[in-house]
């Protein structure tokens, strides 16, 4: 870390990627990174990269995203397995720095940091930092807590580690208040109600499989956004029949259907690489150019799980 540091203070300008349809650890280690470097380096011209029009937008305080400058330029990418998956141009950056906890695909960084046993990127974001002896701003800190518990699902997920309450220990001590977080991120409403009804009346299963389609008018009805739509695929954890749990929803923007796939010890990234996505092990995505390949997939899926 102290290397990378060294190196931070030889550029100008940095500019912060990371994934398309980002989640709460591309968010979070996003946002961590810039408000500490923000901090760190106040003369330098520090700029967000990508679109900013998420509904995860609001567990978030209000920020500027800056202006890409003239001058020596350092790009971080972060939670980000392949260059194709970076939201935003890279080509204006003199160097790249990645940091990521994908399955390796592409060491696209000049430098990269890449660690597939972390929980979350903001989890290798916080190590770092906490290596450097850093001061992590409050703003930061709770951003990259966010992250860790998005990724790791409350700490629940195997990918869980000691590492990763070693850095949770340290967003404690920059001062994160975790009933706050776990209020903002978790509090439900009764619209959440009629929500969660609905799935649990539309829900289909077969071989251990199990998912919910959303139409888009299904989602306007419910009055979500696709996004949202597919956060509520935990919905369907946790049932014993259940080995493996989808979320279906029609994304009318881009002619096509986004999968959020979820599993109990059965890994599924390579069957959702096979369907133009991926992910981890036990938490991917994928997406579908019609509906005819949903039974294509679901066939995969039970191939998997009876071996």
């Amino acid at each position: 870390m102290d290397k990378i540091l060294k190196i931070r203070k030889e550029f100008d300008q940095i500019i912060i990627y990371r994934h398309v349809n980002p989640d709460l650890d591309a968010f979070g280690s996003q946002f961590g990174m810039y408000w500490t470097l923000k901090a760190l380096y106040p003369q330098k011209n520090i700029v967000l990269a990508g679109q900013m029009e998420s509904d995860l937008l609001k567990y978030y305080p209000s920020f500027e995203c800056g202006e890409v400058q003239k001058g020596y330029t350092l790009g971080i990418v972060l939670d980000t397995a392949n260059r194709e998956r970076i939201d935003g141009d890279i080509t204006c950056c003199d160097q790249i720095l990645k940091i990521d906890h994908h399955i390796v695909v592409d060491s696209y960084g000049d430098i990269n940091i890449e660690d597939e046993a972390a929980s979350s990127c903001s989890e290798i974001v916080t190590l770092l930092f906490k290596q450097a002896k850093a001061l992590i701003p409050l703003e930061a800190a709770n951003a990259l807590y966010l992250g860790i518990v998005g990724d790791s699902n409350r700490f629940l997920y195997s990918s869980t580690s000691k590492k990763t309450f070693e850095a949770a220990s340290y967003l404690l001590d920059m001062g994160i208040h975790i009933e706050d977080l776990y209020q903002r991120l978790y509090m439900r409403t009764q619209k959440d109600l009629e929500i969660i009804k609905f799935i649990y009346n539309h829900y289909h299963e077969d071989g251990g499989v199990a998912w919910y389609y959303l139409s888009d008018d299904d989602l306007q009805a419910l009055q979500m956004t696709r996004e949202q739509g597919s956060s509520y695929v935990n919905t369907l954890a946790n049932f014993e029949e259940f080995q493996v749990w989808l979320a279906v929803t029609q994304n009318k923007k881009e002619n096509n259907y986004r999968v959020s796939m979820r599993s109990r010890q059965i890994p599924i990234n390579n069957i959702a690489a096979s369907f133009h996505g991926g992910g981890h092990a036990y938490a991917s995505g994928a997406t579908l150019q019609s509906l005819d390949e949903l039974n294509q997939l679901i066939e995969k899926i039970k191939e998997k799980i009876n071996g």
